[in-house]
């Protein structure tokens, strides 16, 4: 499993990313394994696609050749994908050959997924066309009633969708950033958050 074996399609794919398609299924099965939640082929590929770490179709055929070869196992009645103890064994024992940075980026990928779904049963996401562009709706809940609800313009559906992701990985922060605006109470606005240090 050499990176210099290129047989992959590398279209959207970052230069860092993978171009080996046995690669791609070793990453698959890692994913599975470190999931904390269900996932679908759909959040795969998703989170593929998040950090261009390879070819969306090249992830879907690394799937289905999973799945076909029982290391996967697809569940009918919701779509979920569940690894088998030979794709366990994949993950176990050729996670190595992945570079660090692709274990990191994909596995941090993995978490902004699986928190903007837990955010999306409670923070509620619009999109709606209009002359010109899109409106997109953040709404704010507390669990028990609606406490901020902000409609914004966006030229294109690709910076609607940035928003709403935007928005789903922190609303607390923009809730407290409006609310120390329009009150004129600094003291509540968001912290800037520290840079991380790499060691």
């Amino acid at each position: 499993m050499q990176q210099d074996n290129i047989d992959a399609f590398t279209g959207g794919v970052r230069p860092d990313g993978l171009k080996n398609k046995s690669d791609i299924k070793v990453l698959v099965c890692f994913l599975l394994s470190h999931s904390t939640q269900p996932l679908s082929r759909k959040d795969l590929t998703d989170i593929f696609l998040d950090r261009g770490l390879a070819n969306y179709f090249e992830a879907s055929d690394a799937i289905s050749s999973l799945i076909k070869h029982e290391n996967v196992v697809e569940h009918t009645e919701d779509g979920t994908l569940a690894i088998t103890d030979s794709g366990k064994i994949i993950a176990d024992t050729l996670y190595d050959a992945l570079p660090l940075t692709i274990r990191e980026k994909s596995l941090d990928a993995m978490s902004k997924l699986i928190n903007r779904r837990h955010v999306s049963k409670q923070n509620k996401t619009k999109i709606e066309a209009c002359d010109k562009g899109y409106h997109v709706t953040c709404t704010v809940n507390d669990g028990t009633m609606e406490t901020m609800s902000v409609k914004i313009y966006v030229p294109t559906y690709n910076y609607a969708t940035v928003v709403r992701d935007r928005f789903l990985d922190d609303p607390e922060t923009l809730y407290r950033a409006v609310m120390a605006l329009l009150t004129d109470t600094p003291q509540i606005a968001p912290k800037p958050k520290k840079p991380i240090r790499r060691i």
